[in-house]
């Protein structure tokens, strides 16, 4: 007889662990947004009584760390502490979210629910995906709302989805204002601008006067990957990764 896990690997659906599809929206002026979790942490589709077992039964075999960004070799959270908040404990979620309120910075994922490729942790092989484009709160004219993303991917291709602006119709992209900043974002860590070839940086127009700016990082996956594609040019890898990222949560703190 097949194992449980191999039974809800095969299920047609996932469902993100810790988003309420009900009241999907985020007050807060700063965001941090993903993409989905990994198979490990994510509801299954699979009729299974008790879920929650078989998550925690999941998670015991991989060392996953049950909140948004759990991978083992996701480096986000790292990240974190290193460019934003020395204080939290690392895999600790109450410290997390603790930080996450006194920084008045809200959390999410692009995504509700999606198809897997079997197991992959790649967000390429995710399909038939439900977006969560409803989880922010437009700002008010002269405000700037800010949503830091964890990939490009999750920016380009995620976010700003074609079902994006057909339900925000009072938003608009400011394409000047956006290549304006990015250019000038990787000037100042030593990037070449004209070797990104997808954008870094977005910037939407409320149709209020508000403002609505977001910012892509490397993948906290695997960030060496194609860093060429966020401008690096002659800069040491690690010392540009560094200074991007450094710019990036400072981005984000203002």
């Amino acid at each position: 007889m097949p194992s449980t896990d191999t039974l809800i690997s095969k299920s047609s659906r996932e469902y993100h662990p810790w988003i309420n599809v009900d009241t999907p929206i985020i007050m807060q002026p700063k965001i941090i947004l993903g993409s989905f979790p990994i198979w490990s942490l994510t509801k299954h589709e699979f009729d299974i009584n008790d879920q929650s077992h078989f998550v925690s039964s999941r998670i015991k075999k991989t060392g996953e760390f049950p909140f948004f960004y759990g991978s083992t070799v996701n480096r986000f959270w790292s990240w974190y502490k290193t460019y934003l908040d020395r204080d939290i404990e690392l895999l600790n979620k109450d410290s997390i979210l603790s930080s996450l309120k006194a920084n008045q910075i809200g959390i999410t994922d692009a995504i509700l629910s999606c198809t897997r490729k079997e197991k992959s942790a790649l967000d390429k092989d995710l399909s038939k995906r439900l977006y969560n484009h409803r989880f922010f709160t437009y700002p008010q004219p002269g405000e700037v709302k800010k949503i830091l993303c964890t990939s490009k991917g999750v920016m380009n291709e995620m976010l700003l989805h074609n079902d994006f602006f057909q339900q925000h119709r009072q938003l608009q992209l400011d394409a000047a204002a956006a290549y304006q900043f990015q250019d000038q974002f990787v000037k100042n860590i030593m990037g070449d601008p004209q070797l990104i070839t997808k954008p870094i940086f977005t910037q939407i127009a409320v149709e209020n006067g508000g403002i609505i700016q977001c910012l892509a990082l490397p993948s906290p996956g695997s960030p060496y990957r194609r860093l060429i594609d966020f401008g690096l040019d002659k800069v040491e890898a690690h010392k540009y990764l560094d200074n991007y990222l450094k710019n990036a949560f400072g981005w984000l703190q203002t």
